[in-house]
């Protein structure tokens, strides 16, 4: 969980009628039955899988036209129904030269809600130099401004290190979006994320020579006393290395998986938004099989000494590696209809081939190159999953880049009832075009989502982009908070719920409800309190069900929060209707002199 909020405990549990109605205010004794009539109650859940389809020739260019029919979908290898499809309509051809335009133009076609395009830029400022993220901002800005001509398409700036942080929240105002971009550019950046300490055991590993086991007696023996104390000091040398090794894979492990962790948070808060979502992504990728090259290397110097006793290198790379929860993260980015574009920062003289310094790749490249490769693949994969491209950054723009916008503006969107409702598990998709001669790029895969998962993403989305919506009237309250110890504070947060807006069913002589409610926070330094869930029945008596139905329920949870501006996302959700309510609160906690208060309104 992150500095800027702890949920304590729940002070309060109204969960029986006797709590209820007291914290609602009482009922009185004169309180009638109610005449029992048979509900009927039904609930239908319908959860449509999108999947956007870029088809083009084989020339690169879009291919235009198609219908529904031209198309077979395919999950987990079984063929399904397309019940949507939608073609988007390409920008009208510029009309000939001298040719004198009509009068009165129409408005473009709007497209509808749900193709409504969000556009995210994110930097990813570690293992990237300032040159590196200024050519490559370059060439995002001016696909940024080409993005925005497309009806209803918004935009936002993000960076990413350890945690995301919004620069610019969504706006179709390119200058703002422009100004983000230049601060973004201005500022330091990470290039070595860690690596200049495997550059030192590399080099501090050539120095170091042990006799293999086999020959390490007859290697003594012609060096007599001294040559064996030799190689002793040698194999402690060898088996400290390791040590160090493992040390650092595991310290940037930690690192990739916050990075990771704060990525996959942010791309659940998109899910809240309509329609279609694309991040740009500008960087060089992420280290998924950290120490690889160095636990490879340290084995080919040292393996055949017997040092450490079943020492595997691809068994400590296997346990080390984050390609599971990479491939888990890109199957929620499918699932919340997120297509990545990537601008590999790196440029042609990344990995483009050999250069005259290195003129044939060495089959055990050096840390610096294998790590490189390996986040290059982790590019790769993050745009081919989710059906998006990679462009290398160039001194000038790509003419890929002009794809990418045909991409946003040309594509078909096929929608498909899932076989199952939320079953948590990851499901591949095949699209099939039965045309001659194209090819279809798509979303490969994606998470089917559980319930809690989608108001997770919600309660996230209200957090970090101020959405959501109150259809059950919550209404949540800050009161006054307490001193914990001298860095935090006890603030309770108080939940009111009408009960007249849940659904109640009967039971006996009861009338009981459940209600799930979520809690996320973030501080000033964008630390994000990923979303708590509690769960409370609420039962009534009969007798007591008229008067309770024109009052609340109330929770009250106790928060550990630090000093200054506090943000806390609240979703309530009915669990018997299936319905919700997302609310937020923006709060200071403030000290003046020995006393602290709230603030409230700021964020």
């Amino acid at each position: 969980m992150g500095g800027g909020m702890t949920l304590k405990a729940l002070v309060r549990q109204p969960v029986l009628l006797a709590v209820c109605l007291a914290a609602a205010g009482g009922a009185t004794a004169q309180d009638a039955p109610v005449a029992r009539q048979q509900p009927f109650f039904e609930t239908a859940q319908v959860n449509l899988i999108n999947v956007e389809v870029v088809v083009i020739d084989k020339n690169g260019r879009p291919v235009i036209g198609l219908t529904s029919a031209d198309f077979e979908v395919f999950e987990d290898g079984r063929k399904v129904e397309i019940t949507n499809f939608y073609a988007a309509a390409p920008p009208p051809l510029p009309g000939p030269a001298g040719a004198v335009a009509p009068a009165q133009e129409s408005a473009p076609e709007l497209p509808p809600v749900e193709q409504r395009l969000s556009v995210v830029v994110l930097v990813d400022n570690s293992g990237i130099t300032g040159g590196e993220r200024k050519r490559a901002l370059s060439h995002t800005e001016e696909l940024l401004n080409a993005c925005l001509q497309i009806p209803r398409t918004q935009a936002m700036i993000v960076t990413l290190d350890q945690r995301a942080h919004v620069r610019q929240e969504f706006t179709l105002d390119v200058k703002l979006l422009g100004a983000a971009l230049k601060r973004v550019a201005s500022e330091p950046t990470d290039p070595t994320a860690g690596a200049i300490n495997d550059l030192l055991i590399e080099r501090a590993m050539s120095r170091v020579s042990v006799a293999s086991g086999t020959d390490l007696n007859e290697t003594a023996a012609g060096l007599g006393r001294s040559g064996a104390a030799i190689q002793d000091f040698a194999r402690e040398d060898a088996r400290a290395l390791l040590d160090a090794i493992r040390s650092s894979a595991e310290a940037s492990r930690e690192r990739t998986s916050a990075v990771m962790a704060s990525l996959a948070t942010f791309i659940e808060s998109l899910a809240g938004f309509p329609g279609r979502k694309v991040i740009f992504y500008v960087g060089n990728g992420l280290s998924l099989r950290p120490g690889e090259s160095l636990f490879l290397k340290w084995e080919s110097r040292f393996g055949n000494a017997n040092l450490v006793t079943g020492f595997s290198a691809p068994l400590e790379v296997s346990q080390l590696s984050l390609s599971s929860e990479f491939r888990n993260l890109v199957a929620r980015a499918n699932a919340d209809r997120v297509t990545f574009y990537a601008i590999d920062a790196r440029g042609p003289a990344g990995l483009g081939g050999p250069t005259s310094e290195q003129p044939v790749l060495d089959p055990q490249p050096g840390t610096e190159i294998s790590e490189a490769m390996g986040k290059e693949q982790s590019i790769l994969y993050l745009t081919t999953a989710t059906g998006g491209t990679t462009t290398v950054s160039t001194a000038k723009a790509s003419p890929a880049l002009a794809l990418v916008v045909d991409d946003l503006q040309t594509y078909y969107s096929l929608a498909y009832p899932a076989p199952r409702i939320g079953d948590g598990r990851d499901h591949s998709i095949t699209v099939k075009v039965l045309r001659d001669g194209v090819t279809a790029r798509y979303r490969r895969h994606y998470l089917d989502k559980t319930a809690d998962d989608r108001v997770v993403e919600r309660n996230l989305s209200a957090l970090l982009h101020n959405s959501g919506s109150n259809s059950l009237e919550v209404d949540v309250s800050v009161g006054t908070p307490v001193r914990h110890d001298g860095k935090t504070f006890a603030v309770p947060l108080l939940v009111t719920v009408p009960l007249g807006k849940l659904v109640l069913l009967p039971e006996g002589d009861t009338h009981h409800a459940s209600i799930s409610i979520f809690l996320a926070a973030k501080d000033l330094d964008d630390r994000i309190t990923p979303p708590v869930k509690r769960t409370f029945p609420v039962n009534i008596p009969d007798v007591k069900l008229a008067t309770a139905l024109g009052q609340s329920v109330r929770f009250v949870f106790e928060m550990l929060m630090t000093r200054g501006p506090q943000t806390v996302a609240v979703s309530v959700r009915d669990d018997l209707a299936e319905a919700e309510s997302t609310v937020t609160a923006r709060f200071s906690v403030v000290e003046q002199g020995n006393q602290v208060q709230i603030q409230q309104g700021s964020s």
